[in-house]
């Protein structure tokens, strides 16, 4: 039996809002869409793992995958991760949406701070609560995974966003 939330996508007053629908992705059979997703939109996807994280789908009401998004796991600490968005339905603030879902579901589990890797949204993670930070002040279980030590270059903007 599947498990889904529900969620409204408002981005602007000029368009109705979209129903997202939200499922906990639990095997790697579920897996396949986002990661089919994920290369479509040049992002890393062959290190991707279950064990121990939480990657959540979201399709519209007509049950089409339309963006992705993951959490990976660290001692009190997550790397947010995998945010991608269909490319017909970029623009339509989704992406804010999914973050803020999977801060939320960070929050839930006693999560401390999320941090993150990226070459290209860097002034999006800013306008949603996220900070710079040097990869120093990443905690070094963080540092460890593959995003910080072959998936992403080290030109990569790093940083965190803090819930305390």
């Amino acid at each position: 039996m599947k498990s889904f939330s529900y969620f409204y996508c408002s981005p602007n007053v000029d368009i109705n809002p979209m129903l997202m629908k939200a499922e906990e992705v639990k095997t790697k059979t579920q897996l396949q869409p986002i990661l089919d997703l994920l290369k479509e939109s040049k992002l890393p996807y062959n290190d991707i793992s279950l064990k121990d994280n939480l990657f959540v789908a979201y399709y519209n009401d007509s049950g089409h995958l339309v963006a992705s998004g993951g959490l990976e796991f660290y001692s009190g600490h997550s790397l947010l991760r995998s945010i991608a968005i269909e490319e017909k339905e970029r623009g339509k603030s989704l992406g804010r949406q999914v973050v803020h879902d999977l801060l939320n579901r960070a929050k839930g589990k006693s999560i401390n701070n999320v941090f993150l890797l990226t070459e290209t949204a860097h002034d999006f993670f800013i306008k949603l609560g996220f900070r710079d930070i040097n990869r120093d002040q990443v905690p070094p279980e963080v540092l460890a995974s593959s995003e910080f030590t072959s998936v992403c270059p080290v030109s990569a903007a790093c940083m965190v966003f803090d819930f305390t």
